[in-house]
């Protein structure tokens, strides 16, 4: 699964360490996480989703040098890792504590990379402006959608990618629709909430306050062999200021 054009450029090495080596042990032992990391020199941490194969449907920059990034919802960290290793100033937030796995991956690889514990709801101005915000498969947990990309606006100076679940028939319909699924997972506390047309994603966006929108792509998410399974139509998009 692949678009055209869009290698990969080589990813910057990381440092790796005995502890380093140690955690993706430990984190394999423990049955993985989220998002499947290939940390490189034979490490990787074992995980549901390998964004590696989506990564060109989300259209990101191969040099972030000199850019800000935010990665909302990071999850595992996996955005922002991978906007790290491409030169990007990453700050990475989720609602859940600091003692996760992307704070430890960062302390053991030396990433750099500046966890915060916050609810996107929370998000304004005075938490900074990004050149760069990424949102990955989040918008479909969220009860109030408008509300969320409003505060990913305020802290976006140049260019938002979102992804999120796609309705059957987005890539062909013109209706902008935002279908309620309001199904709670029964493997975890989370709900899904939404899937949306590509018109209707993109209408929420102007909505928000973004002045156009770009580079929609379609594929399905699909979890890895071996781990629990899911296939998820998604949408995904840029957004600018």
């Amino acid at each position: 699964m692949s678009i055209p054009g869009s290698a990969q450029k080589p990813r910057k090495a990381l440092k790796v360490t005995d502890a380093a080596r140690r955690l993706v042990e430990q984190v394999n032992e423990q049955g993985g996480t989220y998002h499947r990391l290939d940390l490189g020199d034979g490490l990787v941490v074992e995980g549901d989703y390998d964004m590696d194969t989506y990564l060109p449907y989300y259209g990101l920059p191969e040099s972030l040098d000199g850019k800000s990034v935010l990665d909302v919802g990071t999850s595992s960290g996996y955005f922002a890792i991978e906007s790290r290793r491409r030169g990007g100033q990453v700050t990475a937030i989720d609602i859940w504590p600091d003692t996760n796995l992307l704070v430890q991956l960062s302390r053991a690889f030396d990433l750099g990379i500046d966890y915060v514990s916050k609810d996107v709801y929370d998000l304004d101005s005075s938490f900074g402006e990004f050149d760069l915000v990424i949102c990955g498969s989040l918008l479909l947990h969220l009860p109030d959608p408008l509300g969320a990309l409003r505060a990913l606006r305020s802290v976006t100076r140049e260019r938002l990618i979102v992804s999120s679940a796609a309705t059957e028939d987005s890539a062909e319909t013109d209706q902008p629709v935002c279908h309620f699924f309001g199904a709670r997972a029964t493997e975890a506390d989370y709900w899904a909430y939404w899937g949306f047309s590509a018109c209707g994603l993109e209408r929420l966006l102007l909505a928000a306050g973004f002045s156009r929108v770009g580079e929609v792509r379609h594929f399905d998410l699909r979890s890895e062999p071996g781990r629990m399974e899911f296939m998820t139509p998604h949408v995904s998009m840029s957004a600018y200021v």
